[in-house]
């Protein structure tokens, strides 16, 4: 099929529910893998709900119901006071190999980019996801767990951008660490959206903010 778009496009669904968006995920992810669509940004929250990726480890997160996915990583929450960004993009290829770390490299530092922008100092610490100082402690204020199928991403970075998702996390051992480590950034929800549109596109090339009636 013919990939008949003439930019790449970035849809916020809002609030949408994990298998819902899974769903949705899978279809653009196929489609992306044909060619018929270009690379794909979704921006969405979802209602409380946890997650698990391939190191999995039931001791992080006792007496909790959770999903299991195909993204990397341990158990994690996602509800309100949080961004997350699904990208759905087709990886580079160099000498015939997918270059996946220099692919997560590039969307952590679009995150610390965006991140930077409204005056936070944020960076990759010794354990995984992106950090900023906050009373003097480093806080973990996003997380990323990506799946990578037939060279497209999918699943992807989740931001804290209010205090409320804090006591969520306070229920696990976030990716195996104590909840105390977890943090949040306070950045208006729209704004940070237009902010890492602008950072992907000078990354992956001109993504178009669309409404969800425009999803593929």
């Amino acid at each position: 099929m013919e990939n008949l778009y003439t930019s790449n496009l970035a849809i916020d669904l809002g609030t949408i529910g994990y298998d819902e968006c899974l769903k949705i995920q899978k279809n653009l992810l196929s489609r992306r893998q044909e060619g018929s669509i270009p690379d794909t940004l979704l921006f969405l929250q979802h209602p409380p709900v946890y997650t698990t990726g391939r190191k999995d480890d039931p001791s992080n997160y006792p007496g909790i119901a959770v999903i299991k996915t195909e993204r990397g990583g341990d158990v994690t929450y996602h509800g309100p006071g949080q961004l997350v960004v699904y990208p759905i993009l087709k990886l580079w290829e160099k000498d015939g190999k997918i270059e996946v770390r220099s692919f997560v490299v590039k969307l952590e530092n679009i995150v610390i980019n965006a991140l930077g922008r409204f005056g936070f100092e944020a960076s990759v610490g010794e354990e995984p996801g992106i950090w900023v100082s906050s009373g003097g402690e480093m806080k973990k204020v996003a997380s990323m767990g990506l799946a990578i199928e037939k060279g497209v991403s999918y699943h992807g970075i989740s931001i804290n951008i209010g205090k409320e998702v804090l006591e969520g996390f306070s229920r696990i051992n976030p990716c195996g660490m104590d909840s105390s480590v977890m943090g949040y950034v306070d950045i208006n929800r729209g704004d940070l959206i237009r902010v890492l549109v602008s950072e992907f596109s000078g990354v992956f090339g001109t993504f178009d903010m669309k409404s969800p009636g425009y999803l593929p």
